[in-house]
């Protein structure tokens, strides 16, 4: 009973009223222009509102002595207290470019002037605007150092963040995701699809589970300073998310909505159906083939990109409601996305929910908060490598449908691709959950004891099936049906203790924590063939599949992971900073020589702006010297590596003194008990600064940075116990580089303001002592069997292009080729980021830029489908670049820097125009709009997009089949009241 009268209270509250003296005014900033949804509070209550479009507000406060508290982010709050007037104009100060501002850094929060680490804050207002399905896509384009690639355009696909470059030769170099204290798996809970189709789908992003409309902001953690406290998962670089939380005060709802349509951004460049002809006419003779032979019976002109590719809807909906009354403050949130994709049948539709809850007790000394999401996820997929290669290459005078309607299928030629809409399926279904807990308490003032459990639960059962169609002349001689059901659960518990303390010129914070985290992954498959019936599509009853040749596999993980760490932050006469940390780590999946590493960091910061030669400075607002260094680590290696693993045979295999054993045991895994982290050494100097009050500010920050003890797997030296070993190489990973980032107020009246801001990063990455070379990048298509597109090789850049360089045809068309050698770079040397916010009195437009140069792409579908002999030989068509008529149709093509291009882009990536509705009535906000995705992209590469990798891991710039991203506008309304 008491529990029912707490929450009924809890609804009640924000919406009760006792107030008397109804109190009008407006809130200005320094320049008098209005500032909408600043914060007005009457003090010691809960009472309070928020400033409308204009800058107006109206407050019932409970007598003529209340005090009201105005406060805007980025500015100084301000109290005034009740003279006896009704109606008041309140002019807020800048907060000195934000320096008072606390930031996140893991583990708590330093004041913005007080930060020593190369750090980054982007808030909501910030992000890149549209259908954002994971966190790392609001940032594309907008910090420094961070490239962001969506690797493919299918819905929810993942996409590869590098932060200052690529760390590792055998590992992900995606940096850690922390969310609300809680540092994620991070893992894909995906699996590979069925043999020889589908062969180029992307996993899924394993953070679809987070809104974008819940993230209140995101901090990147670039140098090793700033992520040393994270110690063995730091190497990459971190992203804090911090989601919202209710305010004390009216509940506040929100609505927003949004729909609107994806198109292909471009088409592939390939012969039309003329050309096509006309080039398989010249051919013919060559080949020995009759011209009338490449030319379907029904000689159409069809466009097989228009085909497979359709005008795809997309619809968001998000509502929410927050506010707080006394101690208590809440924030609840309930979304909804339904994206379809461009290739017919595939989509993604997400429901998410997120509850934030606050509260306090004991005069503020115990403060409990708990945050929950859960998020249902379901993904429908396709045959991507079979549909986007068959569309290209595909003849286009054959029709789609035949007289029975049915897609067409002729014997001895690659299928249809639109038949795979109804041949091949690929569902998956996942449940996420993310659920954290903290309680702190104050022992005694500037000492405070924090616990935080979090759990995370991922379970996911994804389906693939393939249907016969070799009775009509298909390629696809089987059915079949596969389940993947995989569960992923992480939970963390830790403990720690901060100790604040001032003096007249000191001021320092002591942290000491303990943290205990664990990760469990099971997973399932289960294979069946050959299917009773059609009309019940198996991927919901399995048992329409014969039980013969059934295939079933599991497996279980389990990592754990304990750390002991601390850090010290001190500033003397706020001038002088410094920073040191220590974190120690032990975890399961290294040798039992080597469990813990131990990963410190120092950092030191110098505001040279308020030394006695700039305090009065007319010019520097805001001047700090950065130097940091430390060392971070990377545990990413199998589980079990360094165990010995054993298999048994029950084929009669196994032989001892000339005599047959019926059964055996063999090691299949060398144990190596000395393996050890990764570790990653980091050097940092950087400068902030700020001019004209802070109308203009930047940083300056250049960082080199080393990877050593690499794990690779390599021959086992002999006498061994299996082929193979895992080890930590002698090689280096370097990365070096510049970052600028620059902020500029341009203009600001009170109809019209400018902002610009824009980063370009410079980075060179290179491979020392590496004893032997290392080839990665399976080429995939016809004639490239056991052949590699990358290497890793010594004074190299990670997985460069190394491959025969082309150099022309001879007489006969034959293609002269150099021996491999280093042909492109598949890491660019420069990312940027251009964004540009105006308002026009009630209407605004961003518009946001991203680019990277010096960046090359292997073309591996135009290298498996784009030669005359592919054309000549298979009636395939081909892409018109490629089109040579010196080459010759008898040989097949050599894999060769021929199909390495220019991965150069600049990409009007996002554009937003809105207006803000005023006179609405009873609402606090109403605001319209219309965003742009892909609006347009420059570049000289011939595939649909030049941001693209089809393999993931540790391969880079490889296209086989990409998914074009698409081109989305959508019209939406946010309301709130």
């Amino acid at each position: 009973m008491k529990l029912k009268l707490l929450i009924l209270l809890m609804f009640i509250i924000p919406f009760a009223s006792t107030a008397q003296i109804q109190i009008t005014g407006t809130v200005l900033d320094d320049q008098n222009i209005p500032l909408p949804s600043a914060s007005v509070l009457e003090k010691g209550t809960s009472n309070g509102v928020v400033t409308d479009f204009d800058g107006n507000f109206t407050i019932m406060v409970s007598d003529s002595n209340a005090i009201l508290l105005f406060s805007y982010i980025g500015f100084e709050s301000q109290e005034i207290a009740l003279d006896g007037s009704s109606s008041y104009t309140v002019q807020l100060i800048t907060a000195s470019t934000g320096l008072d501002e606390v930031v996140l850094v893991g583990y708590g929060g330093v004041k913005s002037k007080d930060v020593t680490g190369a750090v980054k804050v982007i808030g909501a207002d910030d992000f890149n605007k549209g259908v954002n399905n994971a966190p790392g896509q609001l940032l594309q384009g907008k910090i420094a150092g961070v490239n962001v690639t969506t690797g493919s355009g299918e819905p929810g696909s993942a996409i590869d963040i590098n932060i200052r470059g690529v760390n590792s030769i055998g590992s992900s170099s995606n940096p850690l995701f922390v969310v609300d204290g809680v540092p994620l798996d991070g893992g894909s809970s995906t699996s590979d699809g069925l043999s020889g189709v589908g062969g180029t789908s992307r996993p899924k992003n394993p953070l679809n589970f987070l809104n974008p409309q819940d993230i209140e902001s995101i901090t990147v953690l670039k140098d090793a300073s700033a992520t040393a406290i994270y110690g063995t998962r730091g190497a990459n670089g971190v992203i804090l998310i911090k989601t919202k939380e209710g305010k004390t005060g009216k509940t506040k709802f929100t609505l927003s909505s949004s729909a609107g349509f994806a198109t292909v951004a471009r088409d592939v460049d390939l012969l039309s159906a003329s050309e096509y002809r006309e080039q398989t006419a010249r051919l013919a003779p060559i080949v020995g083939r009759e011209p009338a032979s490449y030319i379907d019976s029904e000689n159409t002109n069809t466009d097989w990109q228009d085909e497979v590719y359709r005008t795809a809807q997309v619809s968001n909906h998000n509502l929410g409601f927050s506010g707080g009354a006394g101690s208590t403050t809440y924030s609840v949130s309930l979304g909804y996305l339904d994206q379809e994709g461009v290739v017919e049948t595939t989509e993604h539709e997400s429901i998410t929910g997120r509850v934030n809850l606050g509260t306090s007790l004991l005069d503020d000394r115990l403060k409990f908060r708990a945050n929950l999401a859960i998020a249902n996820l379901t993904d429908e997929s396709q045959a991507l490598g079979s549909v986007i290669t068959g569309a290209l290459r595909a003849n286009p005078t054959s029709p789609v449908f035949g007289a029975d309607g049915q897609p067409t299928t002729r014997a001895g030629a690659t299928d249809n691709p639109v038949s795979f809409f109804d041949l091949y399926r690929d569902r998956a279904e996942s449940k996420r959950i993310l659920a954290n807990f903290t309680t702190t308490y104050t022992i005694v003032d500037g000492l405070d004891y924090k616990l935080n459990f979090g759990y995370e639960n991922s379970d996911t059962d994804r389906f693939f099936r393939l249907f016969n169609n070799s009775v009509d002349g298909g390629d696809q001689g089987q059915d079949q049906v596969t389940q993947d059901s995989r569960e992923d659960t992480n939970v963390l518990i830790e403990n720690f203790l901060t100790y604040t303390k001032s003096y007249d010129k000191w001021n320092f914070d002591v942290l000491l924590g303990h943290s205990y985290q664990t990760f469990n992954n099971t997973a399932l498959r289960i294979e069946r063939f050959d299917f009773s019936t059609t009309e019940i599509d198996p991927i919901f009853n399995l048992g329409v599949a014969s039980p013969e040749n059934t295939t079933v596999a599991s497996s279980n993980t389990e990592r754990k992971l304990q750390s002991f760490f601390g850090r010290f932050n001190a500033s003397f006469l706020d001038k002088y900073l410094v920073t040191a940390s220590l974190r120690a780590d032990g975890s399961s999946v290294f040798g039992e020589n080597n469990k813990y590493g131990y990963f410190p960091a120092v950092a030191l910061g110098w505001r040279i702006s308020q030394e006695d030669f700039l305090t009065d400075s007319e010019v520097f607002s805001n001047l700090k010297l950065r130097l940091g260094w430390g060392q971070t680590g990377n545990q990413a290696v199998p589980v079990r590596v360094t165990q010995a693993s054993f298999a048994t045979s029950f084929d009669n295999s196994f032989t001892f003194a000339g005599t047959t054993v019926v059964n055996g045991v063999t090691t299949t895994r060398t144990p190596n008990p000395d393996l050890k982290w990764e570790v990653t050494e980091q050097y940092n100097i950087g400068l902030d600064w700020a001019i004209l009050n802070g109308k203009v500010s930047g940083t300056v920050d250049y960082f080199y940075k080393t990877t050593t003890d690499l794990f690779l797997e390599v021959s086992a030296p002999v006498p061994a116990l299996a082929s193979t070993i895992f080890v930590n190489s002698d090689a280096e990973v370097i990365n070096k580089g510049f970052e600028f980032a620059l902020d500029v107020n341009v203009v600001r009246t009170e109809d019209f303001s400018l902002d610009l801001t824009g980063n370009i990063s410079f980075l060179d990455n290179s491979i020392e002592g590496l004893t032997t070379d290392i080839f990665v990048g399976n080429i995939s298509g016809p004639g490239a069997s056991g052949e590699f597109s990358s290497i890793f090789t010594n004074g190299e850049s990670a997985g460069s292009f190394f491959l025969p360089r082309f150099q022309g045809f001879d007489a006969d068309g034959v293609e002269i080729v150099s021996d491999p050698e280093i042909v492109g770079d598949a890491l660019p040397n420069s990312i940027y980021g251009l964004n540009i916010g105006t308002t026009y009195k009630n209407f605004d437009l961003t518009l946001g830029f991203n680019g990277v140069g010096g960046i090359d792409i292997f073309n591996n579908t135009a290298r498996a489908y784009s030669s005359a002999a592919s054309l000549g030989q298979n009636g395939n068509n081909i892409f018109r670049e490629y089109l040579d008529v010196d080459e010759s149709p008898l040989v097949a093509p050599v894999s060769s820097s021929r199909f390495i291009e220019d991965g150069s882009f600049f990409r009007l990536n996002n554009a937003t125009l809105g207006w803000n509705i005023e006179d609405n009535g009873f609402l606090d906000t109403l605001r319209v709009y219309v965003t742009g995705q892909n609006i347009f992209v420059i570049t000289d590469y011939s595939g649909y997009d030049p941001e693209i990798n089809t393999q993931g891991g540790n391969v880079y710039g490889v296209d086989f089949g990409g998914y074009p991203r698409p081109q989305t506008f959508i019209f939406g309304i946010d309301l709130s009241f």
